[in-house]
């Protein structure tokens, strides 16, 4: 397998299968898999592989339903149950909601333990499972998180291969975003072939992105920030509708684009384009939603990317050439317009 290191510890593997010895030497004794119901096959394969006294399954409720407090709480007590010291391991097996979930509860129960991430999404394995960041939602999109480094993620291409086409659409979202801020050669490879971009290219190059910028800033104290693109609006409108995340992040990717466009020139018809032949949407009717700016506004109120001096969005001067900068009413109301929030 392909081996992707991130300063901190981390170690991610890239390739075919699930590896022997599936997790990192250690003198663990308790393994808890925590999972979702449409990625029990695989959570139970890897439970095959851990060869120790102790391997439960637990598991969420579906989607996004379980990223809150109350499942956060339901886990600890059965760490608490189980006897769970230091010395074990959670490893997280699905999509972005159960690698957050997972890594938050690990960072925090005993004041940290080892997380280990198989993601089963294209959107987790390249984005949530990696870099270290959890999360649950409190009146607002991870408002309630930490960073904490899994000691491995796993990433199996044949899980990914067998993608419904929807899931692997929505995780594009995520790894065109790795190549719009970090890599115009994972650009050039969706512009030629769309949503049928060779896995094997597009995972090792959206890892490898984030892999370098979380390397230079983990806790987000500046440069991480870059890998925020079209989650300012996104995260809103995901709030506000219930849209998915990766849709919308491409929306949200659309609206930046129109702020970049009226500070620094950026071609944002071209990215419209490419996420268009990925079947992505770029605007609130090709999502399927009907949002007011009211609602979207007020949810980026609450955003965690707002700081005293406003609100910050990651702009693009160019594919691969990223900044971050805080945007006047006029440049949020032409955004928001541009993808038809009114």
């Amino acid at each position: 397998m392909d081996r992707i290191l991130i300063d901190g510890g981390e170690e991610i593997l890239v390739g075919r299968g699930l590896p022997s010895p599936l997790l990192p030497p250690s003198d663990r004794l308790r393994v808890l898999v925590v999972t979702q119901p449409g990625a029990r096959q695989v959570a139970e394969a890897v439970a095959e592989r851990v060869d120790i006294p102790t391997v439960e399954i637990f598991e969420l409720p579906d989607r996004e339903a379980a990223k809150d407090l109350d499942t956060v709480e339901a886990i600890y007590r059965r760490l608490l149950e189980g006897g769970f010291s230091r010395r074990d391991t959670i490893v997280g097996v699905g999509g972005g909601t159960v690698t957050d979930v997972a890594g938050f509860v690990a960072a925090t129960w005993l004041r940290g333990i080892e997380v280990v991430h198989v993601p089963t999404t294209l959107l987790a394995a390249v984005d949530a499972a990696i870099g270290g960041k959890t999360g649950v939602n409190f009146q607002g999109k991870n408002l309630v998180g930490a960073f904490w480094h899994p000691s491995r993620v796993v990433i199996d291409l044949d899980v990914l291969s067998r993608l419904p086409r929807d899931l692997l659409r929505e995780g594009s979202a995520e790894a065109v975003k790795a190549g719009l801020v970090g890599d115009p050669l994972l650009v050039d490879a969706y512009r030629r072939r769309g949503l049928d971009a060779d896995l094997e290219v597009v995972v090792p190059r959206a890892v490898a992105v984030k892999a370098r910028v979380v390397s230079a800033d983990f806790r987000e104290a500046g440069r991480r920030a870059v890998l925020n693109y079209g989650h300012t609006v996104g995260h809103a409108l995901e709030t506000v509708t219930g849209l998915a995340h990766g849709y919308a992040v491409a929306v949200g990717m659309t609206a930046a684009a129109e702020i970049a466009r009226r500070r620094h020139g950026y071609d944002g018809d071209d990215q419209r384009r490419l996420l268009q032949g990925m079947g992505l949407p770029v605007d609130v009717d090709d999502a399927g939603v009907d949002a007011g700016a009211e609602a979207v506004l007020e949810a980026m109120s609450r955003d965690k990317k707002r700081d005293v001096d406003g609100i910050r969005f990651v702009l693009l001067r160019d594919v691969g050439d990223p900044t971050v900068e805080h945007v006047t009413p006029d440049d949020v109301d032409a955004a928001l317009e541009a993808v038809g929030v009114r």
